[in-house]
């Protein structure tokens, strides 16, 4: 289990050429747009290979289920910043970590997160 946070919007069309400078000439500043959002995934890969259904954590102050048409195993909320915390990676682990996990045991053994 991991979390990543991705920039959504703006920004430049990243170049395929590669260059080596001097670090003294290298630009003190990198150009980015100002309306980029912050969205972290979470996300968890089973030791056989597959994977559980991610969550995700926007950017904002206020969520609205209907907003969003996804399955119910998938986790969608929001923070101020759009970054996890304790609550609500919490709310992941119970309402779509158990629920997934424990669907996919067959064989009843203790199921570890790490």
């Amino acid at each position: 289990m991991d979390e990543k946070g991705c920039q959504r919007g703006g920004g430049r069309k990243a170049s395929s050429r590669k260059y080596f400078v001097p670090r003294a000439r290298r630009p003190k500043y990198k150009q980015r747009s100002a309306n980029l959002e912050l969205v972290t995934i979470i996300e968890c890969v089973c030791a056989d290979g597959t994977n559980l259904k991610p969550g995700f954590v926007f950017q904002g102050k206020e969520f609205s289920p209907e907003w969003f048409d996804v399955d119910d195993d998938i986790s969608v909320s929001m923070s101020e910043n759009g970054w996890t915390d304790d609550f609500l990676c919490s709310e992941w682990f119970t309402h779509s970590f158990i629920p997934q996990a424990t669907a996919r045991n067959s064989s009843k053994k203790p199921i570890l997160l790490v």
